[in-house]
């Protein structure tokens, strides 16, 4: 068994939850140490969870700025059902980071290491059996349904991981997504320089010169501060980004509908949630592309169907705690249909959880 996986089975009660841990890859190529967060099957962790949702972080991968989106989005799953969340290699401030920043690619051999190694570990412990008691018998459990979700770039990796990994991957989540051309959407024009030199290898050096001042500012959350401490975080965050603009060109629309089609069955296959309007800086063209060969939004202004357009939420819904809601009701309700009913509202200033752009 890959002792990498052996929080999987901590017992932990809902006040210790997320279990904060990490993952060492092994990759050739991609090695390094990635921060993870870990919500369990409320009902325990005697036998492997029923589904997991391996959660793949937009960039910059800090996890915590999406707390208050899979805490929430846990809650509301069957209690048979995990979350795994994943950072990015170097994205930790904790942690220590490669010395060379780890393009696009190599951060999605990594993702693809994670996914295949968790799904031999959970088949694994299913073959164990199961025993509610000392005295009862063994039961046979089945291996666990995994799938994935993941906010901007993220999405990315989603599908990349899909079309590789094939019927090993339930269902994907993809919120927010940048499938194609970032480089020429709104944002991407706009923080160009940022992107590119002379500009790009200077900033992490910014963040010596702007500690003094991070005491003062106290309307900043933990998780932004952290970031700004850390000028080797921010050099691999600038590295992925760059990245980014230079592979993330045409979206793959052949894929994207055979993960889409009705023949993946239902609850199975791609899944897609986007702001309405030019509320996402990040999405450009592709985005009616994508999702014209989803099948467009269902009835309803989406329920039902694979696509939903949301209004009044930008691409960065993780820094508000209601938008984050919403959109994990949204998700919950394709993941277990019985919560489809559920809804949110919209958010004010007091509800910003950080003023980070993404």
């Amino acid at each position: 068994m890959d002792d990498r996986f052996s929080f999987l089975r901590q017992e932990a009660p809902s006040s210790a939850r997320p279990v904060n841990c990490s993952f060492h890859h092994r990759v050739k190529g991609s090695e390094g140490e990635v921060a993870l967060q870990y919500w369990p099957p409320a009902r325990g962790s005697r036998r492997p969870p029923e589904h997991i949702i391996v959660f793949i972080l937009g960039n910059p991968g800090l996890l915590n700025y999406y707390h208050p989106f899979l805490s929430h989005l846990h809650y509301l799953l069957p209690p048979s059902h995990a979350i795994l969340s994943t950072s990015h290699i170097g994205h930790s401030p904790h942690i220590p980071a490669p010395i060379l920043p780890l393009s696009l690619h190599e951060q999605l051999e990594a993702k693809v290491e994670l996914l295949s190694s968790l799904r031999r570990y959970t088949a694994g412990w299913a073959e164990e059996g199961y025993r509610p008691t000392p005295r009862s018998r063994f039961e046979r459990v089945d291996r666990p349904r995994i799938s994935l979700m993941g906010h901007s770039v993220g999405s990315w990796f989603l599908l990349e991981m899909m079309k590789r990994l094939g019927d090993e991957v339930e269902a994907g989540y993809m919120l927010f997504p940048t499938l194609g051309w970032i480089a020429d959407s709104w944002n991407g024009r706009k923080l160009w320089p940022i992107f590119h030199r002379p500009l790009r290898p200077l900033l992490p050096y910014i963040t010596y010169l702007v500690r003094p001042i991070l005491p003062l500012l106290t309307h900043l959350p933990a998780t932004t501060l952290s970031l700004l401490r850390s000028p080797t975080t921010v050099e691999h965050v600038l590295h992925l980004s760059r990245s980014e603009m230079d592979h993330i060109l045409s979206p793959d629309l052949a894929s994207i509908r055979a993960l889409s089609s009705t023949k993946m069955g239902e609850g199975r296959g791609l899944f897609g949630i986007w702001a309405g309007g030019n509320l996402d800086g990040w999405v450009g063209r592709e985005g009616e592309m994508v999702q014209s060969v989803m099948g467009g939004e269902g009835v309803d202004g989406g329920a039902g169907g694979r696509v939903v357009v949301v209004d009044g939420i930008p691409h960065a819904f993780c820094l508000s705690r209601t938008h984050s809601h919403y959109i994990a009701e949204l998700v919950a309700a394709w993941i277990d249909p019985s919560l489809a009913n559920a809804g949110g509202s919209e958010s004010d200033a007091s509800d910003i959880i950080s003023v980070l752009p993404m």
